[in-house]
């Protein structure tokens, strides 16, 4: 989204807005030297462990470790998104943010959401005062639900009739095409307009930044279909929507855990018993889209299904589109509710204090995925625990590496009786099978060839070994060596400071860059190949410095606030200093010397290991190999 404001803006509302004077509003703060101190509002914190620089514009909490700039504290603290948060800030200076020139489409999409707003303005009101609402307030006061809890969440009221919205939204031709283009208005094959919910009680669907942009109605008598769901907009795409996440986030400044459920109404009624923290998808499977969405709000997802066959069928099915988000940081829980219950049913049967200690017990993913898989075959015979083997690692293959990962092959290790070590072999097999299956046919090498690939390696490696001793400063922090055996992560995780570990290089290189941007004058040809610790975020930091007319830190941050690049970037610029001031050019042009160095041992990797798999022949690697001697 960042890339839609220009950055001379947020230069802009870095230079007019004095990140003391927006949290000051906010947080009471108290000038000590240089910078201002006060009680983190992100945590509960009893001694004022909140820092704040004007200089730099950015804050950092000593006790929970939140950081960040001036945009960053607006969308924490606002909970609010990246557009949002410039948008709030423009207006405190006075300024209006120029999106309209980098979005042809701005004007039609600011009148989508006006007459979706108007829609659903309309739609609240006839549940106050239309004639007919009866039957509407009935059924939610059947579902138990209250006034406050309907206020709440926006529902609404869709008389019967063909025009409700027709006469009251479209005085004007091109209103009609609006109501049209919002899904809210049907046109049949011989040209006859109609409303499309008609009779149905109303809920809004709404965006992360709380903007209503699609409908979904429940009938109040026995047409089908039961529930509707307002089409594909430009504005509202199922696939990537969840109900109630908005609310979600606006009920909890921690949203510590998110609970996915099937429909809307589940939704409502959980958080009539105080469960603020469910969603529910909109007549689609869970998605990727989702998944990806939910993984920068929170730390785990409980998936709801059906205890019988049929929910543990659909389990299975998700755990595809789940896997490849697993990850340490990242959890997915299961729960299977009893049979003849929904959520809404079970929270009421149950109270709210059982029902969270059910959300307390769901199974972890990866324990419902081999618990799922074992019950296809007879663990009581060798070749039952083979079987679970050959079906459980395909799915392991898919789970980025991890300790979540090393954790879930010991319990299958223990389960299947089979050995770790094969387990990590036979997976290996499968990663190297799956990145070589868009590769070209060619000839295999032989193990001559590979011996030679070895000899001319063992060369190479000999001949970098003076010039490392050179850099003793960087050398304690070189990149692991890559094992020729592992295979290459298509999109390698940004990898956070962890003070038990050494500091990648390019983490060191990006806080230098952080201290002044202006240590870099020339591009850094960087292989999108690469896969050094960190390297891909350096390579976008990198290219928008040298594309940046003056870089500043508080620019920089602004660029990539709200995404995790800018996450890494504010946890790198409130760690202790690295180097003296004095030292930073120094540090930096060695650090990139060593950088260049470390790319091209990693490249001979490569063409060696592309060598073995006969993708290259071993004369062009003793010719790539002497060229870099050279």
């Amino acid at each position: 989204m960042a890339g839609r404001i220009p950055d001379s803006f947020i230069e802009t509302l870095n230079d007019r807005v004095n990140i003391v004077d927006v949290i000051s509003t906010r947080v009471t703060l108290k000038k000590s030297g240089r910078e201002y101190h006060g009680r983190c509002p992100f945590h509960d914190d009893s001694s004022p462990s909140l820092s704040v620089s004007p200089d730099k514009q950015v804050y950092h909490c000593f006790g929970c470790g939140a950081s960040g700039g001036l945009i960053s504290f607006v969308m924490e603290y606002d909970k609010v998104d990246f557009i949002s948060a410039i948008e709030n800030l423009a207006s405190l200076a006075g300024l209006e943010v120029p999106t309209a020139a980098a979005d042809p489409e701005s004007g039609q999409r600011k009148a989508l959401y006006a007459i979706i707003e108007q829609a659903d303005q309309a739609f609240r009101k006839a549940l106050k005062s239309n004639p007919n609402r009866e039957r509407a307030i009935n059924y939610l006061k059947g579902r138990g639900l209250t006034g406050l809890i309907a206020h709440r969440f926006g529902l609404g009221y869709a008389p019967d009739g063909w025009r409700f919205l027709l006469d009251q939204l479209s005085t004007e031709a091109q209103a009609k095409k609006y109501l049209l283009d919002a899904g809210l208005i049907v046109v049949n094959s011989q040209g006859r307009e109609y409303d499309r919910f008609r009779e149905r009680v109303m809920f809004p669907i709404r965006d992360i930044r709380g903007r209503t942009v699609a409908f979904g109605g429940r009938v109040l008598d026995e047409s089908k279909p039961k529930y509707l769901n307002s089409p594909e907009t430009k504005l509202f795409h199922k696939s990537e929507m969840l109900y109630g996440l908005y609310e979600a986030r606006q009920a909890c400044r921690s949203l510590d855990r998110v609970l996915i459920v099937e429909g809307y109404m589940d939704v409502v009624a959980l958080a009539q018993f105080g469960i603020d923290f469910a969603v529910a998808t909109l007549g689609t499977a869970l998605t990727g889209q989702h998944l990806d969405r939910l993984s920068r709000q929170t730390a785990q997802v409980i998936v709801c299904f059906d205890g019988d066959q049929a929910g543990r069928t659909a389990a299975k099915r998700a755990l595809d589109t789940m896997l490849p988000f697993l990850s340490d940081e990242f959890s997915i829980r299961f729960l299977f509710l009893p049979d003849g219950h929904d959520p809404d049913s079970l929270v009421r049967h149950e109270g709210t204090d059982a029902f969270l200690s059910r959300l307390n017990e769901a199974l972890p993913a990866s324990e419902a995925l081999i618990g799922l898989l074992a019950a296809e075959v007879d663990m009581t015979k060798i070749d039952g625990r083979a079987r679970l083997t050959a079906l459980v690692l395909p799915k392991i293959a898919k789970i980025p590496t991890s300790i979540y990962r090393s954790l879930m092959l010991d319990s299958l290790s223990e389960l299947s009786g089979t050995r770790r070590i094969d387990l990590d072999i036979r997976l290996q097999d499968l990663q190297i099978e799956a990145f070589c299956v868009d590769a070209q046919p060619g000839e295999m090498p032989t193990s001559e060839t590979t011996t030679k690939i070895d000899a001319e390696m063992m060369s190479f490696e000999s001949s970098r070994h003076n010039e490392d001793e050179q850099h003793e400063d960087f050398a304690d922090h070189l990149e692991p060596p890559m094992e020729m055996d592992t295979p290459i992560e298509v999109l390698p995780k940004i990898q956070f400071p962890d003070p038990d570990k050494p500091e990648p290089l390019a983490n060191r290189l990006l806080w230098l860059v952080l201290q002044n941007p202006l240590l870099l004058t020339e591009p850094i040809p960087i292989p999108e190949r690469s896969r050094l610790v960190n390297i891909h975020p350096l390579t976008q930091v990198f290219d928008w410095i040298i594309r940046s007319n003056k870089p500043t830190t508080a620019r920089l941050m602004g660029h990539f606030s709200g995404t995790e690049l800018g996450r890494l970037l504010s946890k790198l610029l409130n760690q202790e200093a690295l180097f003296s001031e004095s030292a930073y050019k120094a540090e930096f042009n060695d650090g990139l010397d060593q950088l260049k160095k470390q790319l091209v041992t990693e490249s001979m990797k490569l063409l060696a290991e592309d060598a073995k798999r006969g993708k290259i022949s071993a004369e062009d690697l003793h010719q790539a190999l002497t060229a870099h001697k050279k």
